[in-house]
């Protein structure tokens, strides 16, 4: 009953502020003789889980805007195939998983990628990289663009193994990890395998995802950095 009710107020009190804080948020809970600040924090990360709030920068949060949504990467059978071997060939290694067609609600025009891209850490992609290619997979290792351009057709089933860049925000999706939508938007113009997107058609993906998406700014902007990305 307490956390529904701190919901509640949660709610309330977003719908009259364009932006919060967690301190001024505990004033008015308190105020109002409500929560913890520990219910108060639980109830938070809970809504935004849930796409009821945004995180619009480090401690500010906002009612999630109307008509856009939550970006969730795209995971089909063959991510979760690959997942689950990975965790038991390589159980400390750390992996970053999704499909291709992640990109597709962004896209203005639509190319077909059915590629599975997996990232780990530097020191373990070429293990990663062999391992997949003796378990029959057509895999690449990092590949260049021009490489992409020539020899890979992204329509077809293969994997993309390439290195995850330290600390790339990301989230768990039915167990597994995939990118945020801030992660993608960054790679999109940093990582040669997406060399195909860049110009005219990523500019495009930025708007669309702006428009459909929440963004949280601040995640985008320090990931930005981490990658030498001018916004």
């Amino acid at each position: 009953m307490l956390m529904n009710t701190c919901k509640d107020l949660i709610r309330k009190f977003a719908s009259s502020h364009d932006t919060f804080g967690k301190q001024e948020l505990w004033e008015w809970l308190k105020d109002n003789g409500q929560a913890t600040p520990n219910t108060m924090t639980c109830m938070l990360t809970q809504m935004v889980e849930a796409g009821e709030l945004c995180r619009v920068s480090r401690g500010k949060y906002a009612l999630s805007t109307a008509g856009k949504s939550t970006f969730h990467a795209v995971l089909e059978d063959k991510e979760r195939e690959v997942s689950q071997k990975l965790k038991q060939k390589f159980p400390f290694a750390t992996f970053c998983i999704y499909n291709g067609r992640s990109l597709s609600s962004l896209q203005h025009h639509l190319s077909e990628n059915n590629t599975t891209y997996i990232e780990t850490e530097r020191y373990a992609v070429d293990s990663v990289f062999d391992y997949l290619r003796g378990e029959g997979y057509v895999v690449w290792n990092n590949p260049t663009a021009d490489f992409i351009y020539m020899y890979v057709n992204l329509k077809d089933q293969c994997i993309i193994v390439k290195p995850l860049v330290t600390e790339a925000p990301t989230e768990k999706l039915d167990g597994i990890v995939v990118p945020t939508l801030e992660k993608v938007l960054v790679d999109i113009e940093k990582d040669p395998c997406f060399d195909y997107l860049h110009g005219t058609e990523s500019s495009r993906m930025w708007d669309n995802a702006k428009l459909l998406y929440n963004i949280n700014q601040t995640r985008l902007i320090r990931y930005a950095q981490r990658r030498g990305l001018k916004l």
